[in-house]
C-alpha cells in the first residue's frame, strides 16, 4: 500500500511538472504598430525578458511584437493584457516612449513577476534610448545614436551608424561595427569589441578582447586585456591582469599595477608599472618611467630605451 501511495504521488508530481512546462512553453504573441512620422527620439524602458530591436530604413512606424507565456496570461486574463503591461506615451509628438509596468515579486527576488519578450522594428534613422533591468538585449542596423542603460544579462550591439553609449551593471557585452565613438561603462562582465571608429571604456572589470578600432582609451580594474589593430593612439589604465597590445599605428601609453605587459608593432611606448614583466617588440622608442619589480625585455626598438634604476633590462 505504501509503495502504491508513493507511486501515485510521484505520478501526480510528474503530471503537475509536465503541465507547468507545457503552459510555460505555450506563448502568446501580440503585435502593436505605432506611427513614427515626425518622431525624433524613441525611448524604451522595459523590465525582465528578451529585448531584440532592428532598424529598418524603410519603416514608417514602430512595430512591436510582444511575447508572453500563456501561463501568466491565464493568471491575468487575456482581456486588455497589452494595456496592463505596456504603456505607450508621446504619440503624435517628436518623443515616443514605450515602457512596461509589471509588478515586482518577492518570489522573483524583487524583479518583475512575469517577464515578457520584445521583438521590435523601428525606423533606422531615429535615435534610441533603451533602459532594461534584466535579460538578453540585441540591437542592430540603426543609423542613429544608441544609448543603453542595462542592469544584467548579455548585450549585443551591431551595425550602428552613430555613436553608442553603454552603461551596464553586469553581464557580457559585444559591440561590433560602429562608425562613431563607442563609450562603455560596465561594473563587471566580459567584453568583445570589434570594428569600431573610436573607443572609450570609462570603467570595466573583466576580460576585454578588442580588435580593429580607431583611437582607444581603456580603464579596466581587473581581467586580461587584449587589443590589436588600432588605427591611432592607445591609452590603457589597468589595475591587474595581463595586457597584450599589438599592431598599433600610434603611440601606446600604459599605467598598470600588476600583471605582465606585452606590446608589439607599435609607435612610441610609455609605461608606468608596479609589478610584472614587460616585453616590447618593434617600437620607435620605449620609456618605462616607473617600476618597482620585474624585468623589461625589448627587441627591434629603433630609438632610445629608458628604464628606472635597479630594473633589469634585456635587449634582444
Amino acid at each position: 500500500m505504501r509503495h502504491s501511495a508513493i507511486f501515485a504521488g510521484t505520478y501526480f508530481l510528474i503530471i503537475l511538472i509536465s503541465a507547468h512546462l507545457s503552459w510555460a512553453s505555450d506563448r502568446k504573441t501580440y503585435s502593436v504598430d505605432i506611427p513614427a512620422i515626425g518622431v525624433r527620439a524613441i525611448n524604451f524602458d522595459v523590465q525582465e525578458g528578451e529585448f531584440v530591436l532592428r532598424g529598418d530604413p524603410t519603416a514608417k512606424s514602430v512595430n512591436i511584437r510582444v511575447s508572453i507565456d500563456r501561463l501568466w496570461i491565464f493568471r491575468l486574463g487575456e482581456e486588455g493584457i497589452l494595456k496592463r503591461l505596456i504603456k505607450i506615451s508621446g504619440q503624435d509628438t517628436n518623443q515616443l516612449s514605450i515602457s512596461t509596468d509589471i509588478p515586482r515579486s518577492l518570489a522573483n527576488w524583487g524583479r518583475a513577476e512575469y517577464p515578457i519578450d520584445f521583438d521590435v522594428v523601428v525606423p533606422a534613422a531615429i535615435p534610441l534610448q533603451v533602459r532594461d533591468t534584466s535579460g538578453i538585449i540585441r540591437i542592430s542596423q540603426v543609423n542613429a545614436p544608441v544609448d543603453v542603460h542595462d542592469g544584467s544579462g548579455t548585450l549585443t550591439i551591431s551595425d550602428v551608424h552613430g555613436g553608442v553609449t553603454v552603461v551596464k551593471d553586469s553581464g557580457d557585452i559585444q559591440v561590433v561595427r560602429v562608425n562613431d565613438v563607442t563609450t562603455i561603462t560596465s561594473k563587471t562582465g566580459q567584453m568583445k569589441l570589434r570594428d569600431l571608429a573610436r573607443l572609450e571604456v570609462e570603467e570595466s572589470d573583466g576580460n576585454l578582447e578588442i580588435v580593429n578600432t580607431g583611437p582607444a582609451r581603456i580603464h579596466n580594474r581587473g581581467g586580461n586585456l587584449r587589443v590589436s589593430n588600432v588605427k591611432g593612439t592607445l591609452e590603457i589604465d589597468d589595475e591587474s591582469g595581463e595586457i597584450q597590445a599589438s599592431n598599433v599605428e600610434g603611440d601606446v601609453k600604459i599605467r598598470d599595477t600588476s600583471g605582465q605587459i606585452r606590446v608589439s608593432h607599435v609607435g612610441a611606448v610609455v609605461i608606468d608599472d608596479t609589478d610584472g614583466d614587460i616585453t616590447v617588440r618593434q617600437a620607435t622608442n620605449v620609456a618605462v618611467r616607473q617600476k618597482e619589480s620585474g624585468q623589461v625585455k625589448v627587441s627591434a626598438i629603433s630609438g632610445p630605451v629608458e628604464v628606472p634604476p635597479k630594473i633589469q633590462l634585456h635587449k634582444e
